[in-house]
């Protein structure tokens, strides 16, 4: 569980969901990295190849490493196989508005323009409840190959504070995709006392930091 409570307030956890086969690299709920790990590939078995399935154990071991001890509530990857194979980062932080940040979103919506460029594109989007979510996104040489990167921003239920998500994919041809991942992660994601689940869970897969 994330510390998302102001000083002397009821314990809050961060809810997410998130497609099937995401891999996760810092809430692993009551599991160990190695426990969530075992859990990921035990759907794997008999149809993965020997080979992906050590791909997908250096880089999940690559990936806590690196982000172990972040601030962010959720960081993980999904692998778009196929003939056009590509790998989608996202990262999650929720900021209550308890917690005296609440500038940070503002920084937040307009710093993608500026880092975008000319290249960028801004979109909104409604949520069932009202709320209005923005997500920017651009094409960016990263180590000398062309990837989409995306910032989204929307207010927490009941304007409890914000939840931010960055996401990067390495085809760039998948921009519109991005940006559904992102606006999905801004509106699944939920601050919620403990104990209390989020209504209308389906058979996508669920992470608690």
């Amino acid at each position: 569980m994330s510390d998302v409570m102001a000083e002397g307030a009821a314990p809050h956890r961060v809810w997410q969901r998130l497609p099937q086969g995401w891999i996760e690299f810092t809430a692993f709920g009551d599991r160990t990295p190695d426990e969530w790990l075992e859990w990921y590939l035990t759907s794997a078995e008999g149809w993965m190849p020997d080979e992906a399935r050590s791909a997908i154990i250096d880089g999940f071991r690559s990936g806590v490493a690196a982000f172990g001890g972040s601030a962010f509530d959720f960081a993980g990857v999904m692998i778009t196989p196929g003939d056009r194979p590509a790998v989608t980062f996202l990262c999650t932080n929720a900021v209550l508005a308890t917690q005296g940040r609440g500038e940070a979103s503002e920084f937040h919506r307009f710093f993608p323009l500026a880092r975008f460029g000319q290249d960028s594109v801004a979109e909104t989007f409604t949520a069932p409840d009202g709320r209005v979510g923005t997500v920017s996104s651009g094409v960016q040489n990263v180590g000398g190959s062309d990837v989409v990167i995306s910032v989204g921003e929307m207010r927490l239920v009941g304007d409890a504070g914000s939840v931010m998500v960055m996401g990067v994919c390495s085809d760039p041809e998948r921009r519109a995709e991005l940006a559904l991942q992102t606006a999905f992660a801004l509106l699944t994601t939920h601050v919620l006392p403990e104990g209390v689940e989020p209504p209308d869970l389906s058979d996508a897969q669920t992470h608690s930091a």
